[in-house]
C-alpha cells in the first residue's frame, strides 16, 4: 500500500515527506538540509539504530558495485532462479534491514573510502524509494524501500517499522527546530 494508505495522519506524512524527500540530507535535493542545521556535528547513527530495533548483523552498508549477493545472503532476493526458471519470492518483511551501496572513492592503492557516513547514504536511499515511487507499506507495520540506480540495478532494499520514519525524525531534529511530531501516534 502507499504511505497514504498507512495509520500516519496527514501531517505525519506531510512531516515524513519534507523531512526524506524535499529537505533530504541527500545531495541530489536542491533544498538539501545538513546535519548542523539540525544542531548535530554528526548523525546520530548508533541511535537511529536503536530506535530502528536494527541488529548490527541485519546491517550490511557497502562500498561496491554490486550488492546482489548480499541481497540474497539477507533474504532480500525477490527473484529467484535462472533463465526460464525466473520466478518471484517472498521475502522475510518482519525484521528490520538495511542493505546497502554506499558511495565511495579509490585512489592509487588505498582502500576504498566512503564518501559518505552510513546514517546519510541509508537516507539518501530512503529519500530515493520515495521519490522512485519505490515504497512498499505492509500491514504488519513495516515498509520496504528500494532503490535502484540509473540502469535498474538494485542499490538498496531497506525494512523498517513504519513508526522508525517519525522516531529518526524526532531523534535527528530532537529540538524540534523544524518539525513537531506532537503526536507521533498513529491516526484511528
Amino acid at each position: 500500500m502507499s504511505i497514504n494508505q498507512t495509520k500516519f495522519t496527514h501531517e505525519q506524512v506531510a512531516i515524513i515527506w519534507d523531512f526524506y524527500v524535499t529537505k533530504s540530507i541527500a545531495e541530489s535535493a536542491s533544498q538539501k538540509r545538513r546535519i548542523s542545521d539540525y544542531g548535530h556535528s554528526q548523525f546520530p547513527w548508533k541511535e537511529m539504530l536503536t530506535v530502528a530495533e536494527l541488529q548490527n548483523n541485519n546491517v550490511k552498508i557497502l562500498l561496491a558495485n554490486s550488492i546482489n549477493k548480499t541481497l540474497e545472503n539477507y533474504d532480500l532476493t525477490v527473484i529467484e532462479g535462472k533463465g526460464d526458471n525466473k520466478h518471484n519470492k517472498a521475502i522475510e518483511i518482519d525484521e528490520p534491514k538495511i542493505v546497502c551501496l554506499t558511495p565511495y572513492t579509490i585512489a592509487d592503492e588505498e582502500p576504498p573510502k566512503a564518501r559518505v557516513g552510513e546514517a546519510e547514504s541509508a537516507l539518501t536511499h530512503i529519500r530515493n524509494s520515495f521519490a522512485h515511487g519505490n515504497t512498499y507499506f505492509f500491514d504488519n507495520g513495516n515498509v520496504l524501500f528500494e532503490d535502484k540506480d540509473i540502469r535498474g540495478t538494485i542499490t538498496a532494499r531497506i525494512i523498517l517499522k513504519q513508526q522508525t520514519l517519525l522516531d529518526w525524525i524526532s531523534l535527528i531534529d530532537k529540538e524540534q527546530k523544524y518539525y513537531v511530531l506532537r503526536d507521533v501516534s498513529k491516526k484511528d
